[in-house]
């Protein structure tokens, strides 16, 4: 049995013994979104099988940018009971609630499963000011000419791409495995399909990047924008070959990746090197397909798959929509401006940073600010108030960096995290014939 399914068996047998818990917790603001100056008022009232909690301990953890700053604990009496956080500049505040044991000790799997985090009950954020996120990541003086000068290395290469057609398993569409070569040795892989009777010149095309999974590319996902009339293709971040088993991605990737630290700090080795230069060549492969219609192009992703949507609408000008799930890659200078970097470099934390300046000069050329003040097209972008993975203050900053000029969008839920992003009803309404509703979907393996 997999450690996930021991997990599961675990996890089923805390509950038959202890209950299942349930927090109600909300918010004096349904969106949850304050001006600086406010005070947010969180209400907690835990429940244990449906009905509320008496003679338990329960701790309600207060976190400000990533960072627990107030922890409140009650013997639980059935009522509700409040926390509150002020803030007088911007940024973000996260209320998480857990039931303790005898032992002071927070239970675990007794809730309503949270994606890495096992002691949660219950969950919700806000964002002081989030208009006045500013980001303090600086851009090097020869930004453009570094990534113009590896996009030309893509337009020189001359290797054809291969591709194998599979059965998509529905009729009239077509479906192909494709190997993509890339400059200095690297692959891009995917999954390419459309309409098997499109004429040249006649399908938008639709590119979807793929988040940090140890993981396959979804093939199912591009058959289904294929039955839409697109011309769709989804791609591996990792350019891994396709139709492997499970346990190939798990063990390969997590040595190819290294936690994103292989070659942390150098802009030619480092390991996100590669992936850029995969985006840079799929968009050149799916632009040079017969049936693409030269118009629209859609770029679409989350978490990892959000900034290389970022990147591909930024150094790409036929990109005509770019929809960016949360965002990593923001801020990687954060601690300048008294917020959290992206997962990449929290890993040492702030001492690390401050002690290696090269890690962030370094940094600066892949991170997605830096993108967002080149975006032009009409851009989506969502956050969650929960997501403790691309934490939403960071995704504001990226945000606020879109020059006013390009049409954006920007949808936030209180309530979701890093998994259960917002699905953006109102940007679905508006997209929906060319990609369909912009969310998460199925839950990945690993996540960034």
């Amino acid at each position: 049995m997999s450690k996930r399914g021991l997990i599961s068996l675990f996890a089923l047998a805390v509950l038959a013994v202890h209950g299942a818990y349930t927090a109600k917790i909300d918010l004096d603001r349904p969106d949850g979104i304050y001006k600086s100056g406010d005070t947010a008022v969180c209400t907690v009232l835990v429940c244990k099988d449906g009905k509320p909690l008496v003679g338990e301990t329960v701790r309600v953890l207060q976190r400000w940018e990533g960072r627990i700053v107030r922890t409140e604990k009650f013997v639980a009496d059935g009522r509700p009971v409040t926390i509150s956080c002020k803030s007088d500049k911007p940024g973000w505040v996260y209320f998480g609630a857990e039931v303790l044991d005898g032992n002071g000790n927070p239970r675990k799997y007794v809730g309503v499963r949270r994606w890495r985090k096992p002691t949660i009950i219950g969950e919700i954020g806000a964002l002081f000011s989030p208009d006045k996120i500013l980001s303090r990541v600086r851009e090097p003086a020869d930004f453009d000419e570094f990534w113009a000068k590896r996009r030309a290395e893509v337009d020189a290469g001359d290797k054809p791409a291969t591709l194998t057609e599979i059965d998509s398993g529905t009729a009239g569409i077509k479906l192909f495995a494709v190997t993509i070569p890339c400059p200095r040795g690297v692959t891009a892989t995917g999954y390419l399909a459309y309409p098997e009777k499109a004429a040249p010149k006649s399908l938008p095309g639709y590119v979807a990047f793929q988040g940090l999974t140890y993981a396959d590319a979804n093939r199912a996902s591009a058959v289904d924008r294929a039955k839409k009339g697109m011309l769709a293709f989804v791609t591996t971040w990792h350019g891994f070959p396709l139709g492997k088993p499970k346990k190939y991605y798990g063990k390969e990737l997590r040595a190819y990746y290294q936690y994103g630290q292989k070659g942390l700090g150098d802009r030619e080795k480092w390991v996100y090197t590669d992936i850029f230069f995969r985006v840079m060549s799929e968009l050149r492969f799916l632009k040079e397909r017969p049936e693409w219609d030269g118009r629209t192009l859609v770029v679409h992703g989350i978490s990892l798959g959000g900034i290389l949507s970022a990147f591909a609408a930024a150094i790409e000008p036929a990109v005509t929509t770019a929809v960016i799930g949360v965002p990593s890659f923001c801020e990687c200078n954060a601690h300048e401006a008294g917020r959290t970097p992206y997962s990449v470099y929290r890993r040492g934390g702030i001492k690390r940073l401050q002690e290696h300046p090269e890690l962030l000069e370094a940094g600066f050329y892949y991170d997605a600010v830096n993108f967002a003040r080149r975006l032009k097209c009409r851009t989506f972008v969502c956050t969650g108030f929960v997501d403790e993975s691309c934490y939403p203050s960071n995704v504001f900053a990226f945000y606020n960096a879109i020059p006013a000029t390009t049409e954006r969008s920007m949808t936030t839920d209180p309530r979701t995290g890093h998994i259960d992003t917002t699905k953006a009803p109102e940007v679905a309404a508006r997209i929906e014939a060319l990609i369909g509703t912009p969310s998460v979907g199925r839950r990945p393996n690993e996540a960034h």
